[in-house]
């Protein structure tokens, strides 16, 4: 195809301008610069102008079917009407008259997409056209091309018509000599050399000259097995590298190509830097928040910090409040208990007889001696989350919140705030949950009854033990009493050592537990203090997790508009490189 080089940069140079535009209609803004990109996109689409001169029957339909491969009567308009005809691509087959002599020709060939092509009716036949071809195409004509038949060159009209061309006009005429399958080598040759003779004596210049055949140009393209030979045979070889250059280097479409990657150019340096302007902002953005979800962890760990102090005090207090019931424990266990006969539950006695809840005594102590501790700690709590707060506002305004934005009001009175107030709640709730856990009370009954069982045989054996020193008194005399009621003695004594040892076992269990067990009351309080403080300031997540996350967004998304602008930056400047290639020497 002729020109293949320029349209396909041409092509690639609107594939960019589409990718521009899709940038900035991406960017939901700047609709004067995707406005303009649209008209440089259309104005790139402009075809170039061919004019046709030639004499009637010189061949001309048949050169132009065979320059553009295409059959140029399926117009189903041929150039002998005595019009002039203006060719241009159309959805269907469409003449529309323009004026008296003028015709427009619409027609869906694909050639004509990238060429207008002006068709005269012949310059013998219509003499007063002259002027109107002359002032209406050849100033816009790319390339004129006169027609002569290689069987009467000399036809006086073409030349005519030539001499009313503008000589600035002439740079842009060839000559194209048609069917010269008709004459001889030689003749040709003599034909040539006469023409640019002319040419020189009558505008002081020569023009491009092409012999050719335009049928061998056609049966080159057919499925013959002479293909390449007709080609050579036919010189449209020649004809098409010449009209490829022309195309090529065209110095004012090369310019218009320049000018608009030039704007394109501006408009993109302008878009990138608005984009990369975002993406600065929003990496700015992210930077900030990442700084404040560091800083709500680390305040996190300085709270916890400071509540360790608490952790230890109570700790302290705990093993103090273990002294506290551990008496109550010996007293639960007291000697005289067990030899006390365990009354019913419905006498009247059972209350007064009932050991006291250790459960609840430890816990009143724990309670007494923490409480106000812990509500210290609740205060410490919300001055650090109203502290971080306020941080959080001061660092965010701009980025999270609107500039004018103010934080949010608090009740700083002498009434308990729900913070402090559920915070307190879930310490004295793990408070309780330990010594439920520790079972003490429940512990109390078995080491009791135990003992109690062992003192019942006291008073089982004391009867058999007087009888049995009587009776070995009153067989054995004195000394036989004596030694029966020795023995009695120290069985009775053994079982009063028992039931010491089973109640002392029992206290022992007891204070045991309560001693272990001051790990596990810093270990529930560290827990549930630590998940209190973590959900606490977790609310604060609420306003910096969606803010990062629409930032990252933010950032990814403006970054791959950014890398996208920079592959099309780099494409433009590839496509500038090759304009300047294709500018003629002496003007780039």
């Amino acid at each position: 195809m002729i020109g293949d080089d320029y349209f396909e940069l041409r092509s690639r140079i609107g594939t960019d301008l589409l990718a521009l535009g899709a940038a900035l209609r991406d960017a939901g803004g700047d609709a004067e610069s995707a406005a303009i990109i649209d008209n440089l996109i259309a104005s790139l689409k402009e075809p170039f102008v061919f004019v046709v001169v030639g004499e009637v029957n010189v061949g001309k339909s048949t050169f132009l079917n065979a320059l553009f491969g295409q059959d140029f009567s399926q117009t189903g308009v041929m150039p002998t009407t005595g019009k002039i005809l203006f060719f241009r691509h159309g959805a269907e087959h469409k003449i529309v008259p323009v004026t008296p002599t003028l015709d427009e020709v619409h027609a869906p060939v694909d050639f004509l997409r990238d060429f207008h092509i002006v068709d005269t009716p012949g310059t013998n036949s219509i003499e007063n056209e002259h002027q109107q071809i002359t002032e209406r195409f050849v100033p816009i004509a790319d390339l004129v091309i006169f027609v002569f038949s290689a069987m009467n060159p000399w036809g006086a009209s073409a030349w005519q018509f030539l001499e009313k061309v503008h000589r600035d006009w002439m740079r842009h005429v060839i000559f194209v000599l048609q069917q010269s399958d008709l004459r001889s080598p030689e003749e040709i040759q003599v034909i040539t050399d006469y023409m640019g003779q002319l040419t020189r004596q009558r505008f002081g210049r020569d023009f491009p000259l092409f012999p050719v055949s335009g049928k061998k140009a056609i049966l080159s393209r057919g499925a013959g097995i002479d293909q390449e030979r007709l080609h050579r045979e036919s010189g449209f070889h020649a004809l098409e590298a010449h009209i490829s250059s022309i195309v090529r280097h065209n110095t004012a479409r090369l310019k218009k190509l320049g000018g608009t990657m030039k704007l394109a150019r501006q408009i993109l340096d302008t878009t990138r830097e608005r984009y990369a302007a975002s993406m600065r902002g929003a990496q700015r953005k992210t930077a900030v928040l990442q700084e404040l979800q560091m800083e709500r962890e680390l305040q996190v760990d300085r709270t916890l910090k400071k509540i360790l102090p608490a952790l230890d005090a109570t700790e302290r207090d705990y093993h103090e409040s273990v002294l506290r019931v551990a008496g109550l424990a010996s007293d639960a266990l007291a000697t005289r208990k067990a030899f006390q006969r365990k009354p019913a539950p419905d006498e009247d006695t059972f209350e007064e007889q009932r050991p006291q809840s250790l459960d609840h005594r430890l816990f009143q102590e724990l309670q007494h001696r923490a409480g106000d501790r812990w509500r210290q700690v609740g205060l410490v709590l919300e001055e650090d989350v109203h502290q971080f707060e306020r941080f959080l506002y001061a660092q965010g305004r701009g980025v999270i919140f609107p500039v004018d934005v103010s934080m949010p009001a608090h009740d700083y009175d002498d009434e308990e705030s729900d913070l402090r107030r559920r915070f307190g709640t879930h310490v004295d709730s793990s408070l309780r949950r330990f010594v439920i856990g520790l079972k003490l009370d429940e512990d109390i009954e078995p080491g009791l009854e135990n003992a109690r069982a062992t003192a019942r045989w006291l008073k089982r054996l004391i009867l058999p033990v007087v009888a049995a020193a009587a009776l070995c008194g009153w067989l054995d005399g004195v000394e036989g009493g004596g030694i029966a009621a020795g023995a009695g003695v120290l069985l009775l004594a053994v079982i009063y050592l028992l039931t010491q040892i089973r109640l002392n076992n029992a206290r022992n269990a007891i204070l045991d537990k309560l001693e272990e067990s001051s790990v596990t009351l810093r270990a529930m309080l560290s827990k549930q203090v630590t998940e209190d403080v973590t959900t606490i300031f977790s609310k604060f997540l609420e306003i910096l997790n969606p803010a990062q996350a629409d930032a990252a967004h933010v950032e990814h998304e403006q970054s791959a508009h950014v890398e996208r602008l920079r592959s099309l930056a780099d494409s433009f400047d590839l496509l500038d490189k090759q304009i300047h290639v294709l500018s003629p020497p002496g003007r780039k």
